[in-house]
């Protein structure tokens, strides 16, 4: 017994089921597995009894049909199971690839009001690398007497489930609103095929090229990468000879930037073990800078330089932080005016409130 998903049959008389069943019979579950194939004129209809999309009722109820002998007036009773058929979309499978290797075919049976008894045709099948629309044709052209016993040597070949908006644009077309077809057409109306487009960039690349030459767009290429780079970043210098020639320091900061920042860092290079635990305990730097604050040098001008750097070190990292940031005195009274033109300047960008 079937039931189509999407809506009733007008004419049952004139369609065509198709059942297959797996060949691993000894198997205790997978021997009753089947795939029931039916084909209308706009559609394909597929319905199986395994798989997530089973039907809950078939392990709860039994089902019985009664095929009724109009000659004889007696009815002969056949267990059934109900199969939910689905569309099959075309590009997709809703059956599970790994079990389509090998199955039993049952050719469609006739049914009583056609005025014949079930006859039930075997076939081995191995689905393969035939096309769909042959194998079709080729069962539909076949006689039943010859399919018998045949048996399909094919290349055993999985189809994967793929859902698409090419699926989505055909359950549109036949099943979707007024609104949905009308949005469907313009849609299709406007779009551009790849084709298309893949044809136009490839020529326009071959003018550019032939226009310029390679040389000078890979010079272009360069130039563009140089331009990339942020303005803020200091320059590397690759052919340096010493590590701290790489990146120069006065690239970072200049002599007057290093000079102004004298007096904030003085409490840096003059703190005491209690202060840099009272620090610690505040929070009121970095966890690399009190660790750095440990091990400043003895040396009174190598620790001004190493007091200067971390400070400024800690000033851009709390700068990062700051949700809202003030034009007049961002870091507050005692930074520096040319450290706060230089934070404002180099690392904010102006926004406004409401557009």
């Amino acid at each position: 017994a079937v039931r189509f998903a999407n809506g009733k049959l007008r004419n049952p008389d004139s369609l065509r089921f198709t059942v297959y069943r797996n060949r691993d019979t000894a198997h205790p579950r997978k021997r009753h597995r089947r795939i029931l194939v039916s084909e209308t004129e706009r559609l394909c209809y597929v319905g199986h009894n395994f798989g997530s999309e089973v039907m809950k009722c078939n392990s709860l109820c039994r089902y019985f049909v009664g095929v009724l002998d109009k000659n004889s007036g007696q009815m002969e009773v056949y267990n059934a199971e109900i199969f939910n058929m689905q569309p099959l979309l075309s590009g997709g499978r809703c059956w599970e690839s790994q079990l389509l290797g090998c199955f039993v075919l049952l050719f469609p049976a006739l049914f009583p009001w056609h005025g014949a008894r079930t006859v039930l045709s075997l076939c081995i099948l191995r689905l393969g690398v035939l096309p769909q629309e042959e194998f079709k044709v080729f069962l539909e052209t076949m006689p039943v007497e010859r399919a018998v016993g045949f048996v399909f040597s094919w290349v055993h070949r999985c189809f994967n489930v793929c859902f698409c908006l090419v699926q989505m644009d055909l359950c549109i077309e036949a099943f979707g609103t007024s609104k949905q077809k009308r949005a469907l057409s313009s849609r299709r109306m406007n779009a551009v095929g790849s084709d298309i487009v893949n044809t136009a960039v490839t020529k326009a690349a071959v003018n550019v090229i032939d226009a310029k030459g390679v040389t000078a767009l890979m010079q272009d290429m360069a130039q563009d990468d140089v331009q990339n780079i942020s303005t803020f970043l200091p320059p590397c210098h690759e052919d340096a000879d010493r590590p701290e020639n790489v990146y120069k320091f006065e690239d970072i900061l200049s002599p007057a930037e290093y000079e102004a920042l004298q007096v904030p860092a003085a409490a840096l290079a003059s703190i005491t073990a209690e202060e840099m635990a009272k620090r610690a305990e505040e929070r009121s730097h970095c966890s690399f800078v009190l660790e750095e604050l440990k091990f400043l040098p003895t040396d009174e001008r190598r620790r001004d330089h190493k007091a200067r750097c971390l400070w400024f070190l800690d000033t851009l990292i709390k700068f990062s932080h700051l949700k809202v940031i003030k034009k007049k005195h961002p870091m507050g009274p005692e930074c520096p005016h040319i450290i706060s033109r230089k934070l404002m300047k180099n690392f904010t960008s102006l926004t406004y409130n409401d557009g």
